[in-house]
C-alpha cells in the first residue's frame, strides 16, 4: 500500500503540516502546563497568607488557645458552612484535630498518604486532599510549635475547582488562537510550496511540449539548483537526436552500400541456366525488401517530429475500412468498423496505417466471412512511451485462429501469422517492432466468434 502521494509538492506540504502540527501540540501542551503551574504559584500565595495569619492569630490566644473563639482570618468562606476553603489544627504527637475552621462544620480535610509526614517545622509544603464532600482540595501547611510547646500541624485549603477552571479556560483560549494560527500557517505553507515548486511544474510543461514537438529544448531561465537539470535534458535531448541521425546514416549506407552487389546478382542469375537463378533472384528480392524495411524503420525512428506528431485515428481507420471492404467484397467477407470519435494516436499517420493494414489484412486471409475493427480508449498507462495514455485496437476474425501455443510461439519468436498464405513475408514482425518502437504492446487471444483476436495497445495523444 502506497502511503506517501507521489506529488512532490504534496509530499513537502504534508511533512511541514505534520512537523507545524506536532510543534503546535508540543507547545500547547508546555503553556498550559506552564499556566497552570503559574496559577499554583498564585494558589498557594494567598493560601499562605491565609496560614500565616491563622498562625499568628493562634500564638496570639495562650489562655484556652483551641476552645475559645476560633480565629477570623478575615474571609467570609471560612464561615460558610461547605464552602471549599477550610482550615484545621492537628496534634502532631496524637494526629488528633484539636481545632477547625466553622465551614467544615464538625468534618475534616482528608489529606493524602505521607501527607503529614512531609510537612516541615520551617517552609509550608503543599499537596492536594479531598474535602467533606468529595471535592479536590489544594493544601498547604507548616508545623510549628506554641508557647506551651506543643507541637501542631495547622492546615489552610482551598478549592482545587478553582484552578482546574482557569486551566481550562486558559485551554480553550490557547486552543482558538493555536487553530486560527494552524490555519493560517496552512494557507502561508501551501503558497510557500506553490511560490517555490513553481519552476519545477514550468519544467514538466516544457518537457510535455518537447514531447508534443512544440519545442525542441527546454528553457534555461530557471533557479540556480535546476538550471543544470535544463541544461542536461537539453543536451540529452541533442545527445539522442545525433545518435539516432548517425544510425539512420549508418542504416543508410549499409542500404546503399548492399543495393549495387543485390543488383548485380539479380543481372548474373538472369543471364545464368535454371534452376540456380530462379532461387538467387527469390533470394534477392528478400533481401531487397528486408533492406528497404529498415532502411524505412531508422529513417522514421530519427525524424525529429516523431516525439511531436499526432495522428486523428477516426479518418485513417474509416479510410482503411473502405479500402479492405472492397478487397473483401468479392470474397464475401464483411468488414466492420466500430470506433469513438476523437481519439488522436500519437505517432506517424503511415504507421497506424502499417500496423492496422497488416492485422486486417491477415484477418481477411483466414476470415470465412466477418472481419472486425474496433476502437476504444484505454485506462492502462504506457510505461515506456512518450505519451502516457493510451487506446486499442482489436482486430477480430470468424476463421480458425489460433491455439494458446501457437499464439505464444508466434509472439514470442515474432513470426508472421500467414505461414500458408501468400504475402510478403514480413506479416507480424512489421507490426509487432511498430508497436514496440510506440512503447506500445501485442496481445493474441481467441475471439468470440471464433478466430483470432488481436488486440494492439498505443499511446494516446
Amino acid at each position: 500500500m502506497r502511503i506517501w502521494p507521489k506529488s512532490l509538492s504534496a509530499r513537502l506540504l504534508l511533512t511541514s503540516l505534520t512537523w507545524a502540527t506536532f510543534a503546535l501540540v508540543a507547545t500547547g501542551i508546555v503553556l498550559v502546563s506552564a499556566f497552570r503551574t503559574t496559577v499554583e504559584a498564585r494558589f498557594d500565595d494567598t493560601l499562605n497568607v491565609y496560614l500565616a495569619m491563622l498562625i499568628a492569630q493562634l500564638s496570639e490566644q495562650d489562655d484556652d488557645r483551641y476552645g475559645g473563639i476560633p480565629p477570623d482570618l478575615g474571609e467570609p468562606r471560612f464561615v460558610l458552612p461547605l464552602s471549599g476553603w477550610y482550615w484545621m489544627v492537628v496534634d502532631s504527637a496524637t494526629g488528633e484535630v484539636v481545632q477547625t475552621s466553622e465551614s467544615l462544620a464538625g468534618d475534616v480535610i482528608d489529606m493524602p498518604e505521607g501527607f503529614e509526614t512531609n510537612v516541615g517545622y520551617a517552609a509550608p509544603h503543599q499537596g492536594y486532599g479531598q474535602g467533606p464532600t468529595g471535592d479536590a482540595q489544594r493544601l498547604i501547611a507548616r508545623r510549628v510549635a506554641f508557647a506551651d510547646g506543643q507541637w501542631v500541624m495547622v492546615v489552610v485549603s482551598g478549592a482545587a475547582s478553582t484552578i482546574a477552571a482557569d486551566t481550562a479556560s486558559f485551554t480553550t483560549r490557547l486552543a482558538l488562537y493555536l487553530g486560527s494560527f494552524a490555519m493560517v500557517l496552512v494557507a502561508v505553507t501551501f503558497i510557500h510550496w506553490r511560490i517555490s515548486l513553481r519552476p519545477l511544474r514550468q519544467l514538466g510543461q516544457e518537457l510535455e511540449a518537447v514531447r508534443q514537438g512544440r519545442v525542441q529544448h527546454v528553457s534555461t531561465k530557471f533557479p540556480t539548483e535546476i538550471a543544470p537539470v535544463a541544461d542536461a535534458l537539453n543536451t540529452l535531448i541533442d545527445s539522442n537526436h545525433a545518435t539516432l541521425e548517425r544510425a539512420r546514416r549508418h542504416v543508410g549506407n549499409l542500404a546503399h552500400a548492399l543495393k549495387t552487389p543485390l543488383s548485380v546478382l539479380l543481372n548474373d542469375a538472369g543471364n545464368a541456366p535454371e534452376p540456380l537463378p530462379r532461387s538467387v533472384r527469390e533470394q534477392v528480392h528478400t533481401m531487397q525488401r528486408q533492406v528497404r524495411y529498415y532502411l524505412d524503420r531508422a529513417q522514421m525512428a530519427a525524424q525529429d517530429r516523431f516525439i511531436g506528431t499526432t495522428t486523428d485515428v477516426g479518418p485513417v481507420l474509416e479510410r482503411l475500412h473502405r479500402a479492405m471492404a472492397r478487397l473483401a467484397e468479392p470474397r464475401g467477407i464483411a468488414v466492420t468498423l466500430e470506433q469513438p470519435k476523437g481519439i488522436q494516436f500519437a505517432g506517424e499517420q503511415q504507421d497506424l496505417e502499417e500496423v492496422v493494414g497488416n492485422l486486417v489484412d491477415n484477418g481477411l486471409k483466414w476470415a470465412d466471412r466477418e472481419v472486425m475493427i474496433r476502437v476504444r480508449p484505454s485506462d492502462e498507462a504506457l510505461a515506456g512511451a512518450a505519451f502516457k495514455r493510451s487506446f486499442v485496437i482489436e482486430i477480430v476474425d470468424d476463421g480458425p485462429g489460433l491455439s494458446e501455443s501457437e499464439r505464444s510461439e508466434v509472439v514470442s519468436r515474432g513470426k508472421r501469422l500467414d505461414q500458408t498464405k501468400p504475402g510478403s513475408g514480413l506479416g507480424l514482425s512489421i507490426v509487432a517492432e511498430l508497436i514496440e518502437l510506440y512503447g506500445g504492446r501485442l496481445d493474441l487471444g481467441r475471439a468470440d466468434m471464433g478466430g483470432l483476436r488481436v488486440t494492439v495497445l498505443l499511446p494516446r495523444a
